[in-house]
């Protein structure tokens, strides 16, 4: 099957969704680490408003999902990788996402939400 510039685009937008999926993921269980510091509330408050754009981001990229001719079948989290299935224009397809790498993603998406960019915090 050849690439055309809509599946290319359908695949940014997926591989988008899956970072943000995990980033939330992880926000939340680092959030329910903050008890025992003391300015708890003031990083609850951070994460809490990220969450909230991210949750927003999402739902943009549903509906872009909804209206394009692709699907998300499905996503697994595997031992070293996430697994996504989709189908785009009735081929069933699927993309991995290596741990290491989405954690280096993740990151660089958060710093994106914090408005941090490399070099910032010297």
């Amino acid at each position: 099957m050849l690439y055309d510039d809509d599946h290319l685009d359908f695949e940014v937008k997926l591989k988008r969704y899956v970072h943000l999926e995990v980033l939330l993921e992880a926000l939340n269980r680092d959030k329910k680490q903050l008890g025992h510091l003391k300015f708890a509330e003031v990083y609850e408050d951070q994460i809490d408003h990220i969450s909230d754009q991210i949750l927003k981001d999402m739902a943009e990229l549903r509906r872009y999902f909804r209206q394009s001719q692709g699907e998300i079948i499905q996503t697994v989290q595997l031992v070293g990788e996430r697994m996504v299935e989709y189908v785009w224009k009735g081929y069933r397809l699927n993309m991995k996402f290596l741990n290491e790498f989405m954690k280096v993603e993740c990151g660089e998406i958060l710093k994106g939400y914090m408005k941090i960019r490399r070099g910032d915090l010297t």
